[in-house]
């Protein structure tokens, strides 16, 4: 049966607040209704990973920040190569501009250059393949393309399999 003071609603929706499973329709309009309930949107990738946390946290958790390090490999400022292991998180619009705390937001930068960024009037943008383009403080641009991992085709059947004997 029902747990005590949950009326049964068979049009249930898709909300699991605290991991309890779907809940009933009218049950999700009471808790909307109350004002003194906090709501979080967070936004998944397909296999379920969190990727957007969006204002309601500056640091990116653990999964978040090994993904955008694991993603970029490197500095993202033009021909530096530092490693993202070794450098920094950093928002692309910052915090105190509204920016959000997610995958397409963060990138890594040494702190030379997180600094630079920071503290000069260098500007950066990231195109949505994964490609940054800074705008140097007279005007000039960089890019740097977005790094890739080798493809694997292990798994891919041969087009011209060898005879059979």
């Amino acid at each position: 049966g029902d747990p005590p003071g949950r009326e049964r609603d068979e049009r249930a929706v898709g909300a699991a607040p605290c991991g309890n499973g779907p809940i009933p329709a009218a049950l999700a309009r009471r808790i909307a209704a109350d004002r003194s309930g906090t709501w979080r949107r967070l936004v998944t990738d397909p296999i379920g990973r969190l990727v957007d946390y969006g204002r309601s946290t500056y640091r990116p958790p653990t999964d978040l920040a090994e993904h955008v390090i694991a993603r970029d490999q490197t500095c993202r400022f033009p021909h530096c190569n530092r490693t993202a292991k070794s450098s920094e998180i950093d928002h692309r619009i910052a915090w105190t501009d509204g920016g959000h705390t997610n995958e397409s937001n963060l990138h890594v930068l040494c702190a030379r250059h997180h600094h630079l960024k920071h503290e000069t009037a260098w500007r950066v943008e990231r195109s949505p393949d994964g490609d940054t383009r800074w705008t140097s403080p007279s005007g000039h641009e960089y890019s740097k393309p977005a790094a890739t991992y080798p493809v694997d085709r292990t798994t891919e059947s041969d087009p011209d399999p060898p005879p059979p004997f």
